[in-house]
């Protein structure tokens, strides 16, 4: 089939074909063998491996507190505090709980022995502070307790301690101490979430109630909203409106701006002679712009109308199936479940690398070096991350893609059911076994696509960022790699583009994944105005209901915290988190939503293309009250169920 053949039907058709077939299944045994592979590769690294060594706290000399023990055979103490500069650590019996620049947590006798700098300290007064300079000690700092690590409260006294110190003993040397500041970053932030989840466990009702329970209920309600008689059209026509009238009224403002105006302003005093030369060739590009976009409107104003119609039918169809909001939910159990195992091979696989010193240099002295720990990986290693990570790309992919199909399945079925006022023959468990059974492959085949690509762009970026590393002599390299990394950012839109159209062709007819998208190809390249209109005003839609969701989710939950629990230090901390949960329920509802608009209009091209000579009676009501007019503005009379058409290839439904 090429770009000039429409759709035909299949034999009997009245919907979502019922006779499939197993599609694409050499990609399904692709991704099995690919997560097997993974499994071997994680027993493999639990062998070699020791993950507790990534989950304990280790000190200085890579001893586990609480497990290990020292030369004495006693077992180490559980807690880990700083004990040099590098931020190494020592295992304690508690905490610190007060910051004592006079008290001193050090390391054992013979390591500060082979430490160059301390051998100095018995000749000077500021002997603690040039055991802390050397790397033996640090000061014992006021600390929370955090899984057993004990995070200092403040940073800043350290750092101007070790800077006075530093200019006295090396007459003003260069030290580079800004790291520490991150001491105070971290410990503020550690008492704003203190603070955040006492006031989470007082007014946990009302946050999750709102934050979840309101942003659905509120979904829904924008769903029944946009399905009145004009306020999609109000909506839609009157953004579309703005865009010429903004862009006229900046015209006006620089056609009629006088620089005299602008004289007491010291930002454009001297520079009145440009201003009022380009001000006139600025309104006039304005202009121009405003008229082309009126023209523009005018020109595609029956395509707004289409597209508005289709949002509406959208709507429709997921609120005729109301659990596929939920179905991102299950997604997300199906990514978690992937990610448990995932996690486990990560870890135990990071942890299988050589521990090795490496130097830190505050200052121009290389006897007061500090050491720190790092882990150095063999090759084997660094390609089973590379591994994992590429599995990470496919599997979270061929998740999404999964529900995609699952989604396109659902609403196909609702828009080709003629009676749409009753029970709808599918369900979302249904449509899930169909899906599993006998389109896996062709999601795998897609979502491999996008993994390549996604690999290819981890690839790119390590490359760049070893680029930055070798400093300013390779921007020219820098620069091709980062043009390289757009191109890839937009090969993956395209492709991504393309695939959900290609499960919408699977979903209605069973096709496997390079017919579904050869396709999809074609039939978005004989309606390219269309897809991007209805495109663009699903868009618009999309960010209206998200901001809708949270901004009534977020007053609702202010105004309710602030009525009914007074104990709460920080209404406006979660105020944000309510926001951040209705956001997140608000994104569920506009990507059904997206994939809805999707379905419905590539149904409703498919139905144009088939049943274009005899007409057709699956047109939902949203779209049929749309072409009612399109036909009375033609002096051509259509049925309430039927879209007759006397010549499709000069008469099309709309253009």
């Amino acid at each position: 089939m090429g770009a000039e053949d429409k759709l035909v039907a299949p034999s009997g058709f009245d919907g979502p074909v019922r006779n499939r077939k197993i599609t694409d299944p050499l990609c399904l045994l692709l991704l099995l063998a690919s997560w097997v592979a993974m499994t071997y590769l994680g027993i493999y690294a639990m062998d070699k491996g020791n993950i507790d060594y990534l989950l304990d706290q280790t000190d200085y000399l890579g001893r586990r507190c609480g497990t290990d023990r020292d030369e004495q055979g006693v077992v180490l103490p559980e807690k880990l505090a700083i004990v040099d500069l590098a931020l190494n650590g020592k295992c304690v019996d508690s905490c610190p709980s007060v910051t004592d620049t006079g008290t001193l947590i050090c390391k054992d006798k013979d390591t500060i022995a082979t430490l160059p700098g301390c051998a100095e300290v018995k000749n000077t007064d500021k002997g603690n502070d040039l055991l802390v300079l050397c790397g033996a000690c640090f000061y014992s700092l006021d600390s929370h307790e955090i899984l057993n690590y004990c995070a200092p409260k403040n940073g800043t006294v350290v750092k101007e301690v070790i800077t006075n110190t530093v200019n006295d003993y090396f007459d003003d040397a260069p030290v580079d101490l800004d790291y520490l500041k991150y001491l105070d970053v971290g410990a503020q932030t550690l008492v704003y979430v203190e603070k955040f989840v006492k006031d989470l466990v007082i007014a946990r009702k009302a946050v999750f109630g709102i934050g979840i329970g309101g942003a659905v209920l509120s979904g829904f309600l924008f769903l029944f909203v946009i399905r009145i008689p004009g306020i999609m059209g109000i909506f839609i026509w009157t953004s579309a409106i703005s865009i010429p009238t903004i862009f006229a009224a900046l015209g006006y403002v620089f056609f009629t701006l006088k620089p005299a105006v602008l004289a007491d302003d010291d930002l454009f005093s001297e520079n009145l002679d440009e201003i009022g030369k380009y001000s006139k060739p600025i309104s006039y590009v304005f202009f121009g712009f405003a008229g082309f976009a009126l023209l523009l409107l005018l020109f595609l104003r029956k395509r707004i109308g289409l597209a508005i119609g289709i949002t509406k039918a959208a709507a429709h169809s997921v609120a005729a199936v109301p659990l596929s909001v939920l179905y991102p939910i299950f997604q997300i159990l199906g990514f978690c479940t992937f990610m448990l195992p995932w996690t486990f091979y990560l870890l135990h696989l990071a942890s299988m690398g050589k521990r090795v010193n490496q130097k830190l240099t505050f200052f121009d002295d290389d006897r007061f070096d500090v050491t720190y720990p790092t882990l150095q990986y063999d090759q084997f290693t660094q390609y089973g991350f590379w591994y994992l990570l590429f599995c990470l790309f496919w599997s979270s992919q061929f998740i999404i893609a999964i529900g995609q199909i699952v989604l396109a399945m659902c609403y196909s079925k609702w828009y080709f059911t003629v009676d749409k006022g009753g029970r709808i023959d599918t369900s979302i468990f249904s449509a899930t076994r169909i899906t599993l059974c006998y389109h896996a492959g062709t999601a795998a085949f897609g979502s491999l696509i996008i993994a390549i690509i996604q690999m290819i762009r981890a690839i790119v970026t390590y490359v760049q960022k070893k680029i930055q590393e070798a400093g300013p002599a390779s921007q020219v390299a820098n620069a091709v790699a980062c043009c390289f990394q757009c191109c890839l950012v937009c090969l993956e839109r395209c492709m991504r583009f393309i695939n959900k159209n290609a499960y919408i062709q699977t979903a209605i007819f069973g096709h496997n994944f390079c017919k579904g998208a050869k396709e999809a190809f074609f039939l978005i390249f004989r309606n390219a105005v269309r897809m991007a209109v209805v495109g663009l005003v699903s868009e618009m839609t999309m960010i209206v209901c998200k901001l809708v969701i949270v901004l009534l989710c977020s007053l609702s939950a202010f105004l309710t915290i602030n009525h009914f629990y007074p104990d709460v230090t920080s209404v406006e901390l979660l105020c944000i988190f309510v926001a951040f949960l209705s956001w997140f329920i608000a994104d569920m509802f506009t990507d059904v939503l997206g994939m809805a608009v999707s379905t419905i209009l590539q149904c409703f091209i498919a139905d144009e293309e088939m049943f274009s000579g005899t007409g057709s009676h699956y047109v939902p009501k949203e779209l049929d009250d749309f072409l009612k007019k399109v036909d009375a503005g033609n002096a051509t009379q259509r049925a309430a169920t039927a879209v007759p058409v006397s010549d499709p290839e000069v008469s099309p439904l709309i253009n």
